[in-house]
């Protein structure tokens, strides 16, 4: 059959009614897309609700996540000693008067480790006042009576200064007078950054039953009208018996310094355990952290004394287990270096110095001067660390052969060479020693290992 159109013919009322169902589903259709108002509302309802939720949790999380992650609050120092719970009205602890604060009495929380070394807090007013906790080294204030600003021990303290950091340094006030300890007034005062305790603030925290009494002999900064200096005795006692006959008397220097008030506190809680500790940074090379700060090399404990583009001289912190007499010095230190890596050593400068009363205790007067890979201390330089009972490289009496000695109560003691005595030895060791680890404290030294390791 071919191909054809094949049209289906209706009538008109079958057309009308055909129209009008296809207009009914049509219609049906546009109904059932159409919301009613309620349910308009309904489903607006809804999307609020989800939209708070999320926003709610999702803050909630944000925000303890922020708690879980969060830095450690910043405080200074100042911040943290004066916290309210801090302050006692009576027995030891920090105490406070219109707005100025020092510590008084012996079981104090005090302490503070600072650029390798350890302090005790003295009051906070218009800076923080630190004390060393141990004596540098030994001094007498000067063969002429005079002032402090004159007095050997001023000259020391400002070529000591160089040893540290003073960038968290204040220069502030101190007293140079003739000072009546019973009615302390001072009348004349110079600015510097370092100096000494004065008598009042040794009274003032306690006096020989103070935290300040620590069993050595040290210097105050203080004089009476005869121009005798003020010391504390090894039983906590202000005297000022400077001299006997031709024979002037070294007591120990306490450096005082004043930190500024915004120092950032970092960890600690003041104890002896757990000093109170600002921002220290341990060094990648040892030669580049602070001086004073504890090392262990080898199994043994040193301190760093010193420190230059050629190395980082360390003081061994006790003494070695032998006595022996001066002149066998040289022999027993050969056979410590035979403990040690002689790759990790340099030369450094042995100087034999002379102390007394007819070179005006000019202690910079060196009589002999050589190069050694180990040496031991000499007056003039920082030496205390631990021990005692040691040999310096420093005379006393060349015709007699009296030499200085450390002794029990740590003064000078001149001896025969003859006598046995104690020795610490001083390293130097090359300026490429890396640090392993550590933090620089007596608990937690610097870590260094030598080459052969």
């Amino acid at each position: 059959m071919d191909n054809e159109e094949i049209e289906i013919i209706l009538d008109e009322d079958e057309e009308k009614e055909l129209i009008e169902k296809q207009n009914h589903n049509n219609q049906k259709k546009k109904e059932k897309k159409k919301l009613t108002k309620g349910q308009k509302i309904f489903l607006l309802c809804n999307i609020f609700i989800i939209i708070g939720i999320i926003a709610f949790y999702g803050y909630r999380l944000v925000h303890y996540y922020k708690i879980e992650h969060a830095e450690p609050e910043k405080i200074t120092l100042k911040d943290k000693l004066t916290k309210m719970d801090n302050i006692v009205y009576k027995d030891d602890g920090l105490y406070e008067k219109d707005h100025k604060y020092y510590y008084k009495g012996t079981d104090v929380n005090n302490y503070l480790f600072y650029q390798g070394r350890i302090y005790r807090i003295i009051s906070i007013d218009n800076g923080i006042k630190i004390i060393n906790n141990d004596i540098l080294t030994n001094l007498v204030w000067q063969k002429e009576i005079g002032n402090y600003e004159k007095s050997i021990i001023h000259n020391w303290l400002n070529k000591y200064i160089d040893t540290l950091d003073t960038k968290d340094l204040l220069e502030t006030t101190w007293c140079d007078n003739k000072i009546d300890i019973n009615n302390y007034q001072c009348n004349n005062t110079y600015k510097d950054k370092i100096g000494l305790l004065t008598t009042e603030e040794y009274l003032k925290a306690g006096g020989k039953n103070s935290y300040l009494n620590n069993g050595d002999f040290f210097w105050t900064i203080n004089y009476d009208n005869d121009g005798n200096a003020y010391y504390i005795n090894n039983e906590g006692s202000i005297n000022n018996i400077n001299k006997t006959d031709d024979t002037y008397f070294s007591y120990g220097i306490r450096d005082v310094l004043v930190l500024k008030e915004d120092v950032p506190y970092l960890n600690g809680n003041g104890s002896i355990d757990s000093p109170y500790t600002i921002n220290e940074d341990v060094k990648e090379l040892l030669k580049d952290n602070n001086i004073m700060s504890y090392v262990t090399y080898k199994d043994y404990l040193f301190r760093i004394l010193d420190k230059d583009d050629k190395g980082t001289t360390l003081i061994l912190d006790d003494t070695l287990e032998d006595e022996k007499n001066y002149d066998e010095i040289d022999k027993y230190l050969n056979e410590f270096k035979k403990t040690l890596n002689e790759k990790d050593l340099v030369e450094q400068d042995v100087i034999t110095n002379e102390y007394n009363f007819n070179n005006n205790y000019d202690y910079t007067k060196v009589t002999k001067k050589e190069k050694k890979l180990i040496r031991i201390p000499h007056i003039g330089e920082i030496m205390f660390t631990s021990g005692n009972n040691y040999w310096l490289n420093t005379i006393s009496d060349s015709k007699l052969g009296l030499i200085y000695t450390i002794d029990e109560s740590k003064m000078f003691f001149a001896d025969l060479k003859n006598n046995k005595h104690l020795v610490k030895p001083i390293i130097k060791l090359r300026s490429d020693i890396e640090v392993s680890g550590g933090l620089g404290s007596q608990d937690i030294p610097l870590i260094i290992e030598d080459e052969g390791e």
